[in-house]
């Protein structure tokens, strides 16, 4: 942190530099559990994958099926269930020559989760309409 007030400093990107003497005992930034679990929403915030976790979230299912009700290449699902799988959301069993995926415990946590903000956003967003 002393590094970045430094420079700030050497490149005049403010104009007078806020009195900040001890930031690097004051300030951090988000630790490695943040990152991960940043990217776990990332993940999750693009609308086909997590479409994916809420059938899954339904009922174990393959490729094939996801990919049919979505209406999306065969390809694209495989890859979205590869990156939900590395970011232990998903589990992949065999069952014959099928790949079957299910929700892992934290994948099911995660599902439950977005849908009780989805509730409590509609409950919010109906109680301001309600003021009006």
């Amino acid at each position: 942190m002393k590094e970045a007030i430094k420079r700030v400093r050497e490149l005049n990107l403010c104009t007078r530099p806020p009195p900040i003497q001890e930031a690097d005992k004051v300030l951090r930034l988000p630790d490695k559990d943040l990152e991960g679990f940043l990217n776990t929403l990332r993940a999750i915030l693009e609308p086909t994958r997590f479409k994916i976790l809420y059938l899954l979230y339904q009922s174990p299912l393959p490729v094939c099926v996801i990919a049919y009700i979505l209406k999306q290449d065969r390809t694209l699902i495989s890859h979205y269930l590869t990156m939900l799988k590395k970011l232990g959301l998903v589990k992949v069993e065999q069952v014959k020559r099928f790949n079957i995926y299910s929700l892992t415990e934290y994948g099911v946590t995660i599902v439950n989760r977005v849908l009780a903000l989805q509730q409590a956003n509609t409950k919010t967003n109906e109680d301001q309409y309600n003021q009006l």
